[in-house]
C-alpha cells in the first residue's frame, strides 16, 4: 500500500471492504491491491478468526460494527471512513488480477463528469465447472453522495455518468463446497425474502432469489421467481442488465425441469432484446441437442462462439450484462462430438472431443459427461471406462458413483452395484435414489432384512415414497412374514398398472404361502386380468387347483400356459398322466425363457399329475 503523509488532493484511492471471518482469502486480496491504493478501510462485523490481525498487518484501518443483516449499511459505513477522492470497493474473497493495478491508476484520471467506473468481474462457480463474466461498478468518486442500497446483492445509486475500464477482479466466493454453499444460500435467501416483504414490486430481489435457487438446483422455485422478476422488469419499462440474466435463469431452470418449450421461449426472448446474448445462444444449443436438431445446434453454437469472442475483444460493449456460461464452451464441443458419434462418424468426432477435453477446466466433468453419453446409448463397456476414469480423478464423486452403479445393474453385476452404492451412501446419505437402488440390489441378492431397513429409512424421510412402501411389503414376504406382507400390501393404493400388478401378485403369493387356496386363486385370477401375457398365474393356478383336487380348471390353465409359451395345445387327453407330460414340456420351455421359479413349479405339477390316481381325464379336449 502506498504510504503517504499528506494525501494528494486528487487521484487518491481508498480501498473499502466489509469482512467477517475472511482469513482464507484476505491475504491474497490485500496483496493484490496494496501497491495501487492509498488507504485500506475495513469494517469488521464480528470476526472470530485471524481476519483482524491479517488486515492490520497490511496497514489497514479496522472499524468494528455489529452485523445487522444489511450489506449496504455496512458497506456504506466503510465508505464513510474513506478520505480518498476515489473509492474502490472490493470484497475480501476477490483479488485484483495482474496488470489491472495500472489500469486502476489510469481510470481515476477520468474526466470530471465521470462519477463511476465499471470493472470486469470474473468468477468460477458450480464447483469449478463454470465461469461467468460481467462489468460491474466498483470504482467511484467519493463525496458525491454515491451509496449502496439493498440488504444483499446491493447496488449503487446516484451515478450520473459511468465508464468501463480494463480492470479485472477475480471473485472466489461462488466456488464453494456443498456445505459452505448451503450456508451462504440460507443467509442470502433469508435477506432477499425480507427485501421482497418490504418491496414486493422490486424485480431485483426476485431476480437474485431466482439466482440463489438455481445455484442450489431448486429449478421449479428458480423458474417461478425468474418469471416474476421478468414480469416486473417489463412492467417497470426501465432497462436493466439483470433482465437478460433473469431470462437466462428462467430458460436454464425450465430446461433442467424438463420444460424444453419454456426454455426455448425465454432464450429466444432474450435474443430478441440482445442478439449477442451468449447465455441464450448456449441454452438454445442445449435445446437443439435435446431435439437432435443438428442445424439449430450449429447455428447457436456459432452464435455463442461469436458472442464469446466479441466479449473477449471488447467487454465494454456488453455493458453490465452478466455472462454465466463463459466457461461452458467445452460442453458445446462435446455435444458436437456426440452428434457425430450418433451419425456413426467416430473418427470425425475425435477432433471436437479433443477440443472439449482441452477446454474443460476439470477433467472429471469431461469423463463424467462422456460416460453418461455412453450410458444413455446403452454402450456399457464404454460407459464403464469413462466413468471409472472420472472416478480416478475424483474417487468420492456421488453422481459418478451412482451412474457407474446403474451400469453394473444393467450388466447384472449386482454385487458390484451394491458395493458402489454402499460407498456412495457413506459419502452422501441422502443422495437421490441411491438408498432405494441399494434396497433393490439387496433384494436381488436375497438380503431382505437389509433391504427392509433401507426402505424403512427412506420412508422415515419421505413418508409418501410409494415404491419404498411397496418394496417393504415385498421384503416382508421374502423374509417369510406373510401375514404382515399381506396386510401391508392390502393397505397400499396403487397409482399405476405396474404398482397394481406388483401389489396384486404379492397378495396372491402371500395367500398361497399361508395355505389359503381360495383367496390365492382369486388374486392370481386378478393377476391374469392385469398381465394376461404373464405365465406365472396359470402355473400357480394349476398348482392350486391340483391341490384342491380340481382337475378341470387345471386343464384350462394348462391350455392357457401352453398358448403363452407358443407351444402346441390342440390335444385330446386320455389320462391325467398326459396332462403331466404337458406341464413337463412347459417347464422345459420356461427354462429356455429363464424363469427358473416357474420351471420348478411346473415340474412339480407334472410330477404330482404323474402320480395322480383318484380320477382321469379320458376324452377331455385340450385346446383354445
Amino acid at each position: 500500500m502506498k504510504r503517504v503523509t499528506n494525501m494528494p488532493e486528487k487521484k487518491s484511492i481508498s480501498a473499502c471492504m466489509i469482512v467477517r471471518n475472511e482469513e482464507k482469502y484476505l491475504p491474497s486480496c490485500l496483496r493484490s491491491i496494496r501497491h495501487y491504493v492509498d488507504e485500506l478501510i475495513i469494517v469488521d462485523t464480528g470476526s472470530t478468526d485471524n481476519t483482524i490481525s491479517i488486515a492490520e498487518s497490511f496497514g489497514a484501518r479496522v472499524y468494528h460494527h455489529p452485523w445487522e443483516n444489511h450489506f449496504s449499511k455496512h458497506r456504506n459505513q466503510s465508505f464513510s471512513y474513506a478520505i480518498g477522492e476515489w473509492i474502490f470497493y472490493i470484497d475480501a474473497d476477490e483479488e485484483l488480477l495482474p496488470g489491472s493495478g495500472e489500469a486502476l491508476l489510469e481510470a481515476v484520471r477520468a474526466e470530471e463528469d465521470v462519477d463511476a467506473v465499471a470493472v470486469v468481474l470474473e468468477c468460477i462457480f458450480d464447483r469449478g465447472q463454470s465461469r461467468a463474466y460481467n462489468n460491474a461498478i466498483r470504482l467511484f468518486r467519493n463525496h458525491r453522495g454515491l451509496h449502496y442500497k439493498g440488504r444483499v446483492h446491493n447496488y449503487i445509486v446516484g451515478v450520473k455518468k459511468s465508464i468501463c475500464a480494463p480492470i479485472r477482479l477475480f471473485h472466489h466466493g461462488y466456488n464453494l463446497d456443498k456445505k459452505a454453499s448451503h450456508v451462504k444460500f440460507q443467509r442470502t435467501t433469508g435477506l432477499l425474502k425480507l427485501d421482497i416483504q418490504e418491496d414486493p414490486q422490486n424485480p431485483r430481489a426476485h431476480h437474485f432469489l431466482s439466482a440463489s435457487y438455481l445455484s442450489e438446483n431448486m429449478f421449479q422455485e428458480a423458474a417461478k421467481e425468474a418469471s416474476e422478476a421478468i414480469r416486473l422488469y417489463e412492467k417497470s419499462h426501465s432497462p436493466s442488465p439483470n433482465y437478460l440474466w433473469s431470462l437466462y435463469i428462467a430458460s436454464s431452470a425450465n430446461f433442467s425441469s424438463g420444460n424444453v418449450g419454456e426454455a426455448e421461449f425465454y432464450a429466444r426472448k432474450a435474443l430478441a432484446v440482445f442478439p449477442n446474448h451468449m447465455d441464450s445462444h448456449y441454452m438454445l444449443s442445449l435445446v437443439a441437442y435435446g431435439k437432435k436438431n443438428k442445424a439449430m445446434f450449429e447455428q447457436h453454437m456459432r452464435g455463442y462462439l461469436r458472442a464469446k469472442d466479441a466479449f473477449e475483444k471488447n467487454p465494454v460493449s456488453f455493458g453490465e450484462t452478466v455472462n454465466n456460461t463463459f466457461g461452458s464452451e467445452w460442453i458445446l464441443f462435446l455435444f458436437r462430438g456426440f452428434f457425430l458419434m450418433d451419425e456413426g462418424k467416430e473418427q470425425e468426432a475425435e477432433e471436437p472431443l479433443k477440443t472439449a477435453s482441452s477446454l474443460c477446466l476439470d477433467q472429471y466433468f469431461f469423463h463424467f459427461k462422456l460416460g453418461e453419453f455412453f450410458r444413455l446409448k446403452r454402450q456399457w463397456k464404454e460407459a464403464e471406462r469413462e466413468l471409472r476414469q472420472a472416478l480416478q480423478i475424483k474417487q468420492d464423486e456421488a453422481p459418478a458413483l451412482y451412474a457407474l452403479s446403474t451400469v453394473y445393474e444393467e450388466q447384472g453385476r449386482i454385487a458390484d452395484q451394491k458395493e458402489l452404492l454402499e460407498k456412495l451412501l457413506h459419502i452422501d446419505p441422502h443422495f437421490k435414489n441411491a438408498g432405494f437402488s441399494l434396497g433393490l440390489a439387496h433384494m436381488e441378492l436375497g438380503d431382505f432384512e437389509r433391504s427392509l431397513s433401507l426402505f424403512h429409512d427412506i420412508l422415515a424421510r419421505e413418508p409418501g415414497h410409494q415404491r419404498a412402501r411397496i418394496n417393504e411389503a415385498l421384503c416382508l414376504r421374502g423374509m417369510g412374514r406373510y401375514q404382515e406382507a399381506l396386510e401391508r400390501s392390502l393397505g397400499i393404493e396403487a397409482k399405476d398398472k405396474d404398482e397394481l400388478l406388483t401389489l396384486v401378485s404379492n397378495v396372491a403369493y402371500c395367500y398361497e404361502a399361508l395355505g389359503q387356496a381360495e383367496s390365492a386363486v382369486e388374486w392370481f385370477q386378478q393377476m391374469t386380468e392385469i398381465a394376461p401375457e404373464d405365465p406365472a398365474p396359470p402355473v400357480h393356478l394349476s398348482k392350486l387347483y391340483l391341490d384342491m383336487n380340481r382337475i378341470e380348471p387345471c386343464v384350462l390353465q394348462c391350455d392357457r400356459l401352453l398358448s403363452l409359451l407358443d407351444l402346441e395345445h390342440d390335444f385330446v387327453l386320455n389320462s391325467v398322466q398326459d396332462l403331466g407330460g404337458l406341464f413337463q414340456t412347459a417347464g422345459t420351455r420356461l427354462r429356455l425363457r429363464e424363469r427358473p421359479d416357474l420351471e420348478e413349479l411346473s415340474y412339480r405339477v407334472a410330477e404330482t399329475l404323474r402320480n395322480f390316481t383318484s380320477s382321469d381325464t379320458r376324452g377331455t379336449a385340450l385346446n383354445s
